[in-house]
């Protein structure tokens, strides 16, 4: 009967040294952004770069895309797609955009930490009559990319993503209206 006590010092010390390692997980798990290495990441290191903002459906039914391509040099290109929803007509433009822009969405990709956003579960709910904004990032257009959506359950410091991007791809756009989604 001595021993009990013992077995049960025991049992408690591994209980505690095992709820301190789950523990321990979830607070790396909750705070990797913090902990993500930019050094490995080919979107930040590489020489190509693309990024994509799209928004499309909802009771609009409208589909606008903008692409960045940048291979290098002194400019990028945006190529500016857009489907008005009352008829079948498709707009298209290709633009050139300074190295500065694309300098300045990698600070966004790196401050709103993407990769790791990418990974956030999908929303409960979503509203149908909003529409779906979503901005993808790569090192080149057919890469392995990271995509971040309007559909995601985001942290509420980083919901602003979606509007600095598109603010950054439309700036050079004449007559653009914004249209960003909120996340409720």
């Amino acid at each position: 009967m001595p021993d009990m006590p013992i077995f049960a010092f025991i049992l408690l010390g591994v209980l505690m040294f095992v709820f301190a390692g789950i523990s321990f997980f979830f607070f790396l798990y909750d705070h990797r952004d913090r902990y993500y290495r930019y050094e490995d990441d080919e979107v930040m290191t590489g020489t190509d770069f693309f990024c994509e903002f799209r928004r499309y459906g909802g009771s609009d039914n409208e589909e606008t895309s903008l692409k960045m391509v940048y291979e290098g040099g002194e400019t990028a290109k945006l190529y500016y797609r857009y489907t008005d929803p009352h008829s079948t007509r498709t707009k298209k433009k290709i633009y050139a955009l300074p190295k500065r822009t694309v300098e300045q969405l990698k600070t966004v990709y790196r401050e709103h930490c993407v990769p790791v956003l990418a990974d956030c579960p999908a929303r409960e709910e979503i509203a149908p009559e909003s529409p779906t904004v979503m901005v993808r990032f790569a090192a080149a257009e057919d890469k392995e990319n990271y995509a971040v959506s309007s559909d995601q359950e985001l942290p509420d410091k980083n919901k602003s993503l979606f509007s600095e991007v598109e603010a950054l791809l439309t700036s050079y756009l004449p007559h653009y209206r914004s249209q960003t989604v909120q996340q409720n």
